[in-house]
């Protein structure tokens, strides 16, 4: 074989796979199918802090910290809360990717840009991978499918992919930010059905700003959603100008499997996927290192059998499993809600005690730790029984 490892798939997840292999002494191979690595950015750029440490990039990706948050129902209710300690970080999702990149190639994998691959073929000992536009094919022991929400590699190796999609809209944009400290989350059916809008402000003049669905048939286009959202508040959007469009889709839900003989997927082409936010940095990253821990092992015990390969999903689902299956069943849930179920709970909420309690148990990447908070104080509320019912029996299953 000409190559130990073959990972297609230049982003986080699967540059950050292909580094800790090849700092085991293991040839790695990079295939990133556009030019320039992060382009096009199809994503908020929102994560946490621990996601930057444990992605191990420079401190200057980091555009803005931000230590609010900010919660507007559709029917006018918002409350707010403010952290002494930074809740997010806005980054330069591009350049975050680009360090990425650079940290494999310093770790000694090989990166090429602008390579498709059109196919994969299962030979003895491995697959090998025709490239697009060429008559060169590349054999590899191990396939490393870390190719996004509409992986290539997941369908050569036969794996299911039915996931239920978040499809978004979103734009960088030059907009008046008169607190650049907080996030905001727009809710509401008509605005974001199944899901929400945000804005991220980056400074005092720039923002990022989008909404979407997580439905299978919604009833209007993204556009006319985004408009919603900006309509709906003409107060905080007013002299809005979109820079550049950054849209994207993601994947929810669990993927029965994420591996094969010789093969195994990673970050979005794995579904690691927050299932509340959308955001993949995170999980994607704990999926690389689980996925490159079981690589290097099968590696070195010259194993790659599926039996092997199994490990991986083992070991990922005993870290992520529960939280993801939570996260599953709070959105779920929100599907079921009303906008005056939304505006009624968002009333609730504003009360100094519960701003604390947002405050100690929020968590970005774990948000069904605030969730079950959340869920047993509404319980307790004979006022907000009826819209509560909806969401109980999923969440306590």
């Amino acid at each position: 074989m000409e190559w130990d490892v073959v990972v297609v798939g230049a982003g986080p997840a699967g540059c950050f796979t292909a580094k800790q292999i090849a700092l085991s002494g293991f040839k790695v191979l990079i295939l990133e199918e556009h030019q320039e690595i992060g382009y096009p950015v199809q994503c908020a750029g929102l994560i946490s802090p621990r996601a930057v440490e444990l992605a191990g990039v420079d401190k200057s990706t980091v555009l803005n910290n931000l230590t609010g948050l900010r919660v507007h129902s559709p029917l006018g209710a918002q409350f707010s809360v403010e952290s002494s300690h930074d809740l997010a970080l806005a980054i330069d999702r591009a350049k975050f990717d680009q360090e990425l990149a650079a940290n494999a190639e310093d770790a000694g994998a090989i990166l090429m840009k602008g390579v498709k691959v059109k196919a994969a073929t299962r030979i003895e000992g491995g697959f090998r991978l025709t490239l697009a536009d060429s008559s060169k094919t590349i054999s590899t022991k191990l396939l490393i499918g870390a190719d996004g929400v509409n992986s290539s590699v997941s369908k050569w190796l036969g794996l299911s992919r039915h996931n239920l999609k978040a499809v978004m809209f979103a734009v960088d944009a030059q907009l008046q930010c008169a607190d650049t400290d907080s996030i905001s989350i727009f809710l509401g059916q008509n605005l974001a059905p199944g899901w929400f809008g945000w804005m991220i402000p980056l400074d005092e003049k720039t923002c990022r700003l989008g909404t979407g669905y997580a439905l299978v048939q919604p009833a209007y286009s993204l556009q006319h959603y985004f408009q919603e959202l900006v309509d709906q508040n003409p107060q905080i959007f007013k002299d809005l100008k979109i820079i550049r469009y950054t849209s994207g889709i993601v994947p929810l839900g669990k993927m029965p499997k994420i591996y094969s003989a010789n093969a195994m997927l990673v970050g979005d082409a794995a579904c690691q996927i927050k299932p509340v936010s959308g955001g993949g940095i995170y999980l994607g990253l704990r999926g690389a290192f689980v996925c490159a821990q079981t690589a290097i092992e099968a590696l070195r015990e010259d194993n790659l059998t599926e039996a092997k390969m199994s490990s991986y999903q083992k070991l990922w689902e005993k870290e992520m499993d529960e939280e993801s299956a939570s996260a599953m069943k709070l959105r779920e849930s929100y599907l079921n809600f009303s906008d005056e179920d939304i505006d009624m709970v968002i009333r609730f909420l504003n009360k100094p005690k519960y701003h604390k309690l947002i405050l100690k148990y929020g968590d970005i990447d774990y948000p069904s730790y605030l969730g079950k908070k959340l869920l047993n104080l509404l319980l307790k509320k004979n006022s907000l029984i009826k819209a509560t019912l909806k969401i109980s029996d999923k969440l306590r299953e």
